[in-house]
C-alpha cells in the first residue's frame, strides 16, 4: 500500500502548491509545524575543540562510518552525519545515522532551523557528492552553502562517492566492460546530466576535494583519497566456516545497482556453474544492511562488481570477513591499493580475485581448481581490511587535509 499512498501524497501538495499562497500557506500550515518539529528534535552536537558535520546523503553508510571514525580515532573531535530521504518511500536497506531527515521534515524551515545549527555548532563541514548541508538538500549545491560556512568560520571539503562525479564517457573508453558503453537510455543520459553538474560545482568550489576510491583519483586527480570505513569487527565476528571448504562453494552477489555491477553477466556465469553443480549462488536484494554480516558469512566467494574496476564498501566487508573477493580492479586502482599497503606496513598484496565481464568464468574455475590458495588468500582479507577500512587510516586523511589547521 506505500506506493499508492505515496503517489496520493504526491498529487496532494502538487494541489496545494496550485492554490493562492494565502490559502496554501494556511493549509500547509500544521504540516510546517510537523516537519519544524522534527527539525528541532535533531540531537546537538557534542562539544569538542572540533566539531564535523557530514552530509547529506550518508551514502552506503560511509557519511556516518566517517564521522565515527573521526570522533572515536581523533583527540578533540565530535562529529554527527545527515541522512536526508530523498522519497516518501522507506528503504528496507538502511544504514545508521546520527541525523534523519524525513521528506515531511524536508518541508519545513530547514535552512532556518536545521542549518543555523550547524553553522552554530559545527567547526568543519564535509559535503557529500557535492550537495548543500544547510538547506535545500537535494535540489541545490554545496555552492549555496560556502558563503554562510565562510562567514561563520566553518572550514569545508566535499567527497564523492564514485557515479555521481564519474564522467561516463571516459569511463567507457578507459574500460572494456565499462557499463556506460554502446547506446545510451535516459538513464545514462541522467547520470550524465548529473556529473555535468557536478563538475561544473566543483570547478567553482574553493575547498579540499575527497573521493571514497582510488579509482577516482584518475577522474579527479588532485584529489585526496578518503577510505572507505566499515565495521571490520563485526565483519570477523560474525560465525562462518573457513571459506571453499564445502563441496560445492556458496558464491553470494550483493548489488546495490545491478547496473553499475555487471549483474547481468554475474548471475549468467554463476547460474551456468550451479547448474553445472559446481557452485551454490545466492543473490541478496533489499536485505537490511545489519543483516549483511551473517550472509557475507555464511558464504565462501562475494562476487562484488566486474565492471567498474574500483572497490566497493561491500568488498571491505568480505575482506573484513575472509570470505574470497572477486572484482575487477583496474591495474593502476591495484597499484595504489598494493602502495597503500605498504606505507602502511604490509606487503602490498592485494587479496581480491580479478575478474572482469570476460573473465569471470575462468576466474572462478581457477578457484575451484585451486582451493587451498584460494582459501589462503581469503584468510588475508581481516588483516587487510583491518590496516585500511577499520576507520583509522580514514580518520588520519581528515585530520589531515580538513580537521587540524
Amino acid at each position: 500500500m506505500a506506493l499508492p499512498v505515496n503517489r496520493l501524497r504526491r498529487l496532494a501538495w502538487r494541489g496545494l502548491a496550485a492554490l493562492p499562497a494565502p490559502v496554501r500557506d494556511l493549509a500547509a500550515l500544521p504540516v510546517r509545524r510537523r516537519a519544524d518539529a522534527e527539525l528541532r528534535a535533531l540531537a546537538p552536537m557534542p562539544a569538542a575543540a572540533r566539531r564535523l558535520y557530514v552530509g547529506p546523503w550518508n551514502t552506503a553508510g560511509q557519511g556516518y562510518a566517517w564521522a565515527h571514525a573521526a570522533q572515536e580515532h581523533l583527540t578533540g573531535v565530535a562529529a554527527q552525519n545527515l541522512a536526508a530521504a530523498r522519497s516518501l518511500a522507506q528503504p528496507g536497506f538502511r544504514f545508521p545515522a546520527d541525523h534523519e531527515l524525513s521528506v515531511l521534515a524536508q518541508r519545513g524551515h530547514v535552512r532556518s532551523i536545521h542549518g543555523e545549527r550547524v553553522l552554530r555548532e559545527a567547526t568543519h563541514v564535509l559535503f557529500e557528492s557535492g550537495r548543500p548541508v544547510l538547506g535545500d538538500l537535494h535540489a541545490r549545491s554545496m555552492l549555496d552553502d560556502v558563503a554562510a560556512l565562510d562567514a561563520a568560520g566553518v572550514r569545508h571539503a566535499v567527497v564523492y562517492h564514485g557515479s555521481e562525479i564519474r564522467d561516463l564517457r571516459q569511463h567507457a573508453a578507459a574500460y572494456p566492460h565499462s557499463p556506460f558503453g554502446g547506446e545510451w537510455d535516459d538513464y545514462l543520459r541522467t547520470l550524465q546530466e548529473v556529473v555535468g553538474r557536478n563538475a561544473r560545482d566543483l570547478a567553482a568550489y574553493p575547498g579540499t576535494v575527497l573521493v571514497s576510491t582510488p579509482d577516482l583519483l584518475d577522474v579527479l586527480p588532485g584529489a585526496t583519497w578518503l577510505p572507505l570505513v566499515v565495521d571490520v569487527d563485526r565483519f570477523a565476528a560474525a560465525p562462518g566456516r573457513r571459506a571453499l571448504g564445502r563441496e560445492r562453494p556458496v558464491v553470494l552477489h550483493a548489488p546495490s545497482n545491478p547496473r553499475l555491477k555487471g549483474t547481468e553477466v554475474v548471475e549468467r556465469v554463476l547460474e551456468g556453474l550451479q547448474s553445472a553443480g559446481l557452485v551454490e549462488y545466492r543473490r541478496l536484494a533489499g536485505v537490511p544492511h545489519e543483516q549483511m554480516a551473517a550472509f557475507v558469512a555464511d558464504a565462501d566467494v562475494v562476487v562484488d562488481q566486474v565492471v567498474l574496476g574500483n572497490p566497493g564498501v561491500l568488498l571491505a566487508e568480505t575482506l573484513a570477513a575472509g570470505r574470497l573477493a572477486v572484482a575487477h580492479l583496474a591495474a593502476g586502482v591495484r597499484e595504489r591499493m598494493a602502495r597503500a599497503d605498504r606505507d602502511l606496513g604490509g606487503d602490498g598484496v592485494v587479496p581480491v580475485v580479478e575478474a572482469d565481464a570476460g573473465t569471470l568464468e575462468q576466474a572462478l574455475r581457477d578457484v575451484l581448481a585451486d582451493r587451498d590458495g584460494h582459501t589462503t588468500l581469503a584468510s588475508r582479507g581481516p588483516a587487510w581490511a583491518g590496516r585500511h577500512h577499520d576507520g583509522r587510516r580514514a580518520a588520519a586523511v581528515l585530520d589531515q587535509v580538513l580537521l587540524s589547521p
